[in-house]
């Protein structure tokens, strides 16, 4: 997958005082606390650190700070950066670490932010291998994790500074969404077949709020779930987002032929999109601002098409 560099922020006039965006009293509170239990990225008994992930979120946070050569293990799913992370020897999958392969590795210190057994840090602590809890599912938790990470591998200064930036551009975001007057009502698809929305709290729907949509299985409080097409057909909502790999330059072409489908005025209208990047739209992480980026292009893509015209889905270079 394709991805751009982005500038998170921009200077505010030095005329004009910044107002600091929500949560930063908070974070600066966190940074100071960290602050002062940072250590190298080395042991007391001079020993280096040596960390396991078991999300991908995590280890492109570890690789964000500058930390990405303390890592000896990583998910199966672990994708970015690509060049790097392929020559980390996989020790799980996500939230499930495979113990024969993670002891082979050696690591110091193991990194979860949501574990599919909790036993499993019993076990590792029986083992005198610390398990080292990273929030970092949600969209207002990814400044804190970098913070707390740096403190852990010795990048505070710059994972400071790429927290101070996603606050600023999160909060640019926010002041944005605050002043539209109307949204696009957009249903969150993760698979194909059988429909799986998300709910108000999941990340990709914080994502989709601060770029401007509307989502609607906001009504339910549960992150992921399945729904049936008939929902989808009273909720009639004006753009269908294809978070899945798209095998047709058109999305749309998905549906198109379905019956069902076919009577959702989505797909009659042909607003049916993906994005470039899957995972950065997805995956709370140091690349929030790309994402963000991403659906804002899909919505403004949406907003400017002629209403008889098909629509010309962003793909990857």
């Amino acid at each position: 997958m394709s991805n751009s560099d982005r500038t998170a922020g921009r200077s505010d006039s030095p005329s004009r005082p910044r107002t600091p965006p929500r949560g930063a009293p908070a974070l600066a509170a966190l940074a100071l606390l960290l602050a002062g239990c940072a250590r190298p990225a080395a042991q007391p008994d001079g020993t280096r650190l040596r960390l396991a992930s078991t999300a991908p979120n995590l280890t492109e946070c570890v690789f964000a700070i500058g930390a990405g050569d303390l890592l000896v293990g990583r998910t199966e799913s672990c994708d970015y950066p690509p060049e790097a992370v392929r020559e980390i020897p996989v020790t799980g999958g996500f939230g499930t670490p495979y113990l024969e392969p993670l002891l082979a590795a050696r690591p110091t210190h193991v990194l979860e932010t949501v574990l599919a057994d909790p036993g499993f840090t019993r076990r590792l602590s029986a083992l005198q291998i610390p398990v080292v809890h990273v929030p970092c599912a949600r969209l207002g938790e990814i400044p804190g994790a970098l913070l707390q990470l740096g403190a852990l591998t010795g990048h505070a200064p710059r994972a400071q500074q790429l927290a101070d930036a996603i606050l600023a551009g999160i909060g640019a975001a926010r002041a944005e969404a605050a002043a539209r007057t109307s949204t696009p009502r957009v249903a969150l698809l993760f698979s194909p077949d059988a429909p799986i929305t998300a709910g108000r709290h999941a990340f990709i729907a914080e994502l989709l709020a601060l770029a401007g949509g509307d989502n609607i299985g906001s009504s339910s409080e549960t992150d992921y779930y399945h729904v049936s097409l008939e929902w989808l057909l009273t909720e009639d909502p004006d753009i269908l987002l294809c978070l899945f790999e798209t095998p047709a330059k058109d999305p749309c072409a998905l549906f198109a032929s379905q019956t069902g489908w076919r009577a959702l005025k989505a797909v009659r209208q042909r607003r049916v999109y993906t994005v470039p990047d899957l995972s950065a739209v997805s995956r709370p992480g140091p690349r929030v601002l790309e994402g963000l980026a991403q659906l804002k292009q899909v919505l403004a893509l949406d907003a400017a098409r002629p209403p008889s015209a098909p629509l010309v889905t962003p793909r990857p270079n």
